[in-house]
């Protein structure tokens, strides 16, 4: 089983760009480099039919309209372009969570920034994430702009002492680029409007930029005129879990995705909440779109109430093992880390070391898949609560396949139900969250924007909910 991330939000939509304007900024690199963790990865094309497949007789249809296609269409269109955007179609449209993801050979600079940028509907690019430990996490704007991104002469970077931080909006960049003419000058590129593709377009492709920044201030306001502050690339540190001390007694720990690497991290930071001894734990799962099942039953083995250090039935994943047969697993909590072999960590009941340890996870409509299942079994085993907004609701889970091409196939195949008690108090397996999610009850609806844990209204909540 692979409970495989889903979560992406493209618009290919022509982005309103205003032209280009030369800026006397000059653009340099941080000393300290950061990285940026952007939201997952897009479905694409290419799966492979073969030619000699028996298409007419067996696929009429299809047949027909490539001949049309390849008689009619202004360019010239081949028997493998056609197989590979049929596929990818096909796949595409079986439901939300199936498609190609295609192996990308695309050309873009190495390394990447840390911030994480979440692109709506709408295409604001809001900062939801700021890596610890980054430059990005003590970078503060050398630059204030007006509202018509002329540069404000009296503005104090030292005195202002303004940093970047979750919740704020990015309305373009500065960067170095070359004009038609081949000359290299400083352009502004302004993202407002535009589509999440073309930002990441513009953040690929440099190393370098300054990053135009509203500061969020609170109430869905934000101030006045923009901020500069410059970024530059490292390579990526490849952490997906990070700790943070709240208090002397509350720990915070963020999970981006259930991957691989998130094993180790997320051991690592549970060793820093027991040598600070921290006592309750804030477990913010928001944005977390999933990930794999392993990594899954080994984070569930030192959260669950487990006093006998048990491996617990965690979720009954339903699944078409081939050809419409049916079979039915249960998927058990693990001291052993099968994602990461090299882990030197073996998984334990945090409960069993910290007496009145207790959790609250911060939850909102980008929390699927495995964060999903994690919730039903924290609320089956802990009857832990859970703060925020409804979760997205994926109940379900996608095999992999490669292609020949080296691209990759994933099918929707099973469906898996969480945990819950009858009126006896017996477990049973009747619940699946597909297109529900997890809500919270209505005094732990907490509506608001990722902003900094400081000032966030969902860790205020999680905190009244421990008792502080």
């Amino acid at each position: 089983m692979d409970l495989k991330k889903i979560f992406e939000q493209e618009d290919f939509s022509n982005p309103n760009i205003a032209p280009k304007r030369k800026l006397s900024v000059k653009i340099i690199a941080l000393i300290t480099v950061i990285c940026i963790l952007l939201v997952g990865a897009s479905f694409a094309v290419g799966i492979v039919i073969g030619a000699n497949t028996g298409m007419k007789n067996d696929m009429p249809l299809m047949q027909e309209a490539y001949e049309l296609m390849k008689k009619y269409y202004y360019k010239d269109i081949s028997w493998d372009e056609f197989q590979e955007i049929a596929a990818s179609a096909f796949a595409g449209s079986l439901d939300n969570f199936s498609g190609i993801v295609k192996v990308d050979n695309g050309e873009t600079t190495s390394g990447s920034y840390g911030i994480s940028i979440s692109s709506t509907i709408y295409n604001e690019h809001v900062i939801t994430f700021v890596e610890p430990e980054s430059s990005a996490w003590n970078s503060m704007a050398y630059y204030r702009f007006k509202e018509d991104l002329s540069v404000d002469e009296s503005f104090d970077p030292k005195a202002a002492n303004v940093f970047i931080n979750e919740g704020d909006k990015i309305y373009g960049f500065i960067v170095e680029d070359e004009d038609e003419n081949g000359e290299i000058g400083e352009y502004i590129y302004r993202v407002e409007n535009a589509s999440a593709q073309y930002m990441r377009q513009i953040v690929g492709e440099h190393d370098e930029a300054i990053f135009i920044v509203k500061k969020y201030i609170g109430n869905n306001q934000y101030s006045d005129g923009y901020y500069g502050f410059y970024m530059s690339k490292q390579a990526p540190s490849g952490k997906t879990a990070y700790y943070y001390k709240y208090t002397d007694e509350v720990g915070i720990i963020k999970v981006l995705e259930f991957s691989e690497n998130t094993t180790i991290d997320f051991a690592e930071c549970v060793n820093q909440f027991l040598n600070n001894d921290n006592k309750k734990l804030i477990l913010d799962l928001r944005n977390n779109g999933g990930g794999n099942s392993t990594t899954l039953e080994y984070m569930a083995q030192f959260l669950l109430n487990n006093p006998n250090n048990e491996e617990l039935p965690l979720i009954k994943l339903v699944s078409n093992a081939g050809n419409g047969k049916q079979e039915s697993n249960l998927v058990y909590s693990s001291k052993v880390d099968y994602a990461n072999p090299e882990n030197p960590y073996a998984a334990y009941p945090i409960a069993n070391v910290v007496a009145g340890f207790e959790v609250v996870v911060l939850c909102n409509g980008g929390s699927a898949s495995a964060s999903e299942a994690l919730i039903g079994a924290l609320q089956y085993y802990n009857d832990a609560k859970i703060v925020g907004t409804q979760t997205y609701g994926k109940g379900v889970a996608q095999k992999v396949f490669m292609l020949s091409t080296g691209d990759y196939l994933y099918v929707t195949n099973g469906t898996y139900y969480v945990p819950t008690a009858d009126g006896s108090g017996k477990m049973v397996w009747e619940k699946c969250i597909h297109g529900e999610g997890f809500t919270p009850s209505e005094e732990n609806i907490v509506t608001d924007r990722l902003v900094a844990y400081s000032k966030d209204a969902c860790t205020k909540r999680a905190m009244e909910i421990l008792g502080y």
